[in-house]
């Protein structure tokens, strides 16, 4: 499946013949929307449209691989395809999902456009940074970042902690258009926004639904606790998911699928 062209933005319109509802998908860090087809296919065959992007600088889009000047450039990123969605496709319900960067990317977009969503779903929320991620190299980082903004550190996660799927991993750590670095401006950018998403989420009034795995090593479950009582809506919910890591779309078939059974369920109450 070929992308549309959104200026330097690569962007997929999963769509399907009688939708009763829209997606738009905000993947995490190093990774691309790709990775989230397993989610897709499942909204899909519950007649639920998804369109995805990969964020600048990651998978086809265009822009420096991980690089990014400001943290709202990501928030600008899906505003821009949310903008495409409003001007050029069928008006549905529209449930926007970010996944552990995209999360935190979520967070901000709808403190300004919650009042236009159906819900919003965040996947093991960036938020608290977990035991995988090294604070040895967090706390380098912020110290050479004004002197070697550009400098390349390796990932500060094991690949390990996306899933207990061997071959998810496996996938992963071979795929192309996952970046197993980070520069110092990226992480630096993510790392100064993190703090304040708790008052972020404090503007939201969307329904709103968290999922983590309790097994989580690369994003700490506590945060979206934290996250959850934070945020100003009615309606909110945490589903815990038992032993899985990181990402739930890509856990083992039971745990996958029962996550997927829950979120299609939690969707389809915010569409009566």
């Amino acid at each position: 499946m070929e992308p549309i062209n959104l200026d330097s933005l690569a962007v997929w319109q999963h769509s399907v013949t009688h939708p009763r509802a829209r997606v738009l998908l905000i993947h995490g860090l190093s990774e691309h929307s790709g990775r989230h087809l397993n989610t897709v296919t499942w909204l899909n065959h519950h007649e639920i449209e998804v369109v995805r992007f990969d964020l600048r600088g990651a998978g086809k889009s265009g822009g420096r691989r991980q690089w990014v000047e400001h943290f709202d450039d990501y928030v600008q990123d899906t505003t821009q395809v949310f903008n495409w969605i409003q001007r050029d496709l069928k008006n549905l319900p529209l449930f926007l999902y970010g996944h552990s960067l995209g999360g935190a990317i979520a967070l901000h977009f709808a403190s300004s456009y919650h009042s236009l969503l159906t819900g919003l779903i965040l996947s093991a929320p960036a938020f608290q940074v977990g035991s995988a991620i090294s604070p040895i190299k967090i706390k380098l980082g912020q110290a050479l970042v004004k002197i070697a903004p550009n400098l390349r550190l390796p990932k500060s996660t094991t690949s390990s902690g996306v899933s207990r799927d061997p071959k998810v991993v496996q996938d992963y750590e071979k795929d192309p258009l996952c970046y197993h670095f980070n520069t110092l401006k990226q992480g630096d950018e993510i790392l100064k926004t993190l703090p304040g998403l708790p008052e972020i989420a404090n503007k939201i009034s969307a329904p709103s639904l968290i999922a983590h795995g309790s097994a989580d090593p690369i994003i700490r479950i506590e945060g979206s606790y934290e996250l959850l009582k934070a945020l100003a809506s009615k309606s909110k919910e945490l589903y815990i998911a038992p032993d899985c890591r990181h990402e739930l779309h890509n856990e083992l078939e039971t745990s996958r699928l029962d996550y997927f059974r829950h979120l299609e369920m939690w969707m389809s109450s915010h569409l009566k």
